[in-house]
């Protein structure tokens, strides 16, 4: 008796659809899930892309996908540039952490959200060009991206949140746009190369370390519409000599400026008008920067005499 033909086209099927499951696991039995075999990624029926399982270097988010999924890039290691179709609104948090080779990035121009430690160590990404349309950017969205040299933030930003360019070593330069009202805490802690600061005069309040261990930023204005800063906010700013600061910012915690080694010149935003009639400058203005390190008491003591400081040693 003859051996039956063997079915190639059924052991082929069999063989896809094994390959599937190991790249899109238990996916592939959801209902809700396209596979999209042609881009290498799972999309669910309200374009959310779920999962992308590729291996390219360069990847166009099809105009399909309205949403960029949890970790739906999380640790690819050969993506170097991604472009998003403008039909994406939301990126959620983890999307292409880990990225550790991405280098480039063009966003949707329709992004609005940005989710929580979302490029989270993308380690050569160089440049973050965030389009106008982004309204919220969470918490340590762009941290540790060490290569990071230049950053355009949207015009009606907010709120900087926290931990948002923590650790970015390379930044060299921020201007903080007309629309922020917070910079939250750490935002740009540790960002060593950070030389320049332009806070725009709609912020009101300074977080928590927002700008600790910027040790090369050597010069600070600070608007008068801040209302507060916290504490330890410029802590190991070893660099920064000038601080122009406003009798309004009433509340500047003990520690906002401790470890500011250098700080020399302090000016007093409103005493800049030469013509300022003496009523204005009305007993029980007072205005104090706490700075924590070793001093000479002679010296101190000498300088405060000569500018008519009263000293206060602890």
């Amino acid at each position: 008796s003859l051996a039956p033909k063997p079915d190639v086209k059924a052991e082929e099927k069999k063989s896809e659809a094994s390959d599937d499951y190991e790249k899109y696991g238990e996916l592939i039995n959801d209902e809700n899930i396209e596979i999209d075999d042609e881009n290498n990624m799972a999309i669910d029926k309200n374009g959310t892309l779920v999962k992308y399982v590729g291996t390219t270097e360069s990847i166009v988010i099809p105009e399909k996908v309205k949403v960029v999924g949890k970790y739906a890039f999380r640790g690819n290691e050969t993506v170097k540039k991604i472009v998003m179709s403008d039909s994406i609104h939301i990126v959620e948090k983890f999307a292409f952490c880990h990225c550790f080779n991405l280098e480039e990035i063009v966003f949707s121009k329709n992004l609005e959200s940005i989710g929580e430690n979302a490029f989270l160590k993308c380690l050569r990404l160089k440049e973050i060009n965030l389009p106008e349309s982004v309204k919220k950017v969470g918490k340590g969205a762009f941290g540790r991206c060490n290569s990071v040299e230049s950053v355009v933030l949207p015009a009606y930003l907010q709120r900087i949140s926290d931990l948002m360019f923590f650790s970015c070593k390379k930044l060299r330069r921020i201007v903080i746009s007309g629309s922020v009202e917070a910079i939250g805490n750490a935002a740009f802690s540790e960002c060593y190369s950070l030389k320049k600061i332009v806070i725009s005069n709609s912020v009101a309040t300074i977080g928590e370390s927002a700008f600790s261990w910027c040790r090369s930023l050597t010069a600070v204005d600070i608007p008068s519409t801040v209302k507060s800063i916290g504490n330890w906010a410029f802590y190991g700013c070893q660099n920064l000599m000038d601080l122009k600061i406003s009798m309004n910012t009433k509340d500047i915690k003990e520690d906002a400026f401790s470890g500011c080694e250098s700080l020399y010149n302090i000016n007093i935003i409103e005493f800049e008008n030469e013509a300022i009639p003496i009523d204005e400058i009305r007993k029980g203005h007072k205005q104090t920067i706490r700075i924590l390190k070793q001093i000479n008491r002679k010296k101190a003591e000498r300088y405060a005499r000569e500018h008519g400081f009263s000293t206060l040693f602890i």
